[in-house]
């Protein structure tokens, strides 16, 4: 009877059927993770951090009284260097593409310094990206644990199946239903590794994106503090105040 089984299903109790399998593949799904967070750290968390910081000591030399005249005088420079167009030409594209918002507000105020509408952490708005990426793959990891758990209860049904249409009394039936439970019961080993996996990956992301912000909210500080800020709220009541007095100079008898 195990030969009308159809192709796909054969193959799935070829590839889960033995009960080390489940194990080989939770002990995969946590070894994945656990590389993930280190390839995460050395090629996209731990260079962000040290972008943002320095950008951030650069920045820092321009603090006091006159930062926004030494911003003015030093922005081609400042310019090159949060472009990402300084050194090696390589830089983290939140970094590059938030300034690139940053630095499309920014209007010349007659020599006197920079003056902008929107606030740094609203311009560098994906720098958790790092932090991000280990939560979309805690997301997958328990998918995957789930989808190997059910493939290998699939595969320990049709094998009871099998052995129960082959043999013959309740003893054969017993023993076909102590082997699918024995054998089911490992193939959860997957959906706990994949649950711990994101666990693991949750708890990493969530320091690291700590870490980010701490860093980051120095570089906003001392990048708003070297511009002034004009919001379209405060805009709007100046530009009345001068049509105001416009208005009264061209109504005044002789002008």
């Amino acid at each position: 009877m195990a030969a009308n089984i159809d192709p796909v299903t054969r193959l799935v109790v070829m590839t889960f059927g033995a009960p080390g399998v489940a194990l080989l593949f939770a002990a995969a799904i946590l070894l994945f993770a656990i590389g993930l967070i280190v390839y995460s750290g050395f090629k996209a968390y731990r260079p962000l951090l040290n972008e943002i910081r320095d950008r951030w000591n650069l920045l820092t030399g321009l603090a006091g009284p006159g930062a926004r005249q030494a911003f003015l005088d030093q922005f081609a420079k400042i310019d090159t260097r949060f472009s990402g167009t300084a050194r090696d030409g390589h830089a983290s594209a939140a970094l590059v593409l938030g300034w690139a918002n940053y630095r499309s507000l920014l209007v010349d105020s007659e020599g006197e310094g920079f003056v902008t509408s929107i606030r740094a952490a609203e311009a560098f708005d994906r720098l958790d990206e790092p932090a991000r990426a280990l939560e979309w793959w805690a997301n997958i990891l328990v998918a995957v644990g789930l989808v190997v758990t059910f493939l290998g209860i699939v595969a320990a049904l049709s094998e009871a199946t099998s052995a129960m249409r082959t043999g013959n009394g309740g003893g054969a039936m017993q023993s076909a239903l102590m082997g699918l439970l024995a054998i089911a019961a490992t193939k959860f080993w997957t959906s706990i590794a994949g649950v711990l996996a994101s666990i693991i990956l949750r708890v990493v992301a969530r320091f690291r994106r700590q870490a980010i912000e701490t860093a980051e909210a120095g570089l906003f500080v001392a990048l708003d503090g070297c511009v002034g800020f004009m919001p379209p709220e405060k805009v709007s009541p100046e530009q009345l105040k001068s049509l105001k007095r416009l208005e009264a100079a061209l109504v005044r008898p002789g002008v």
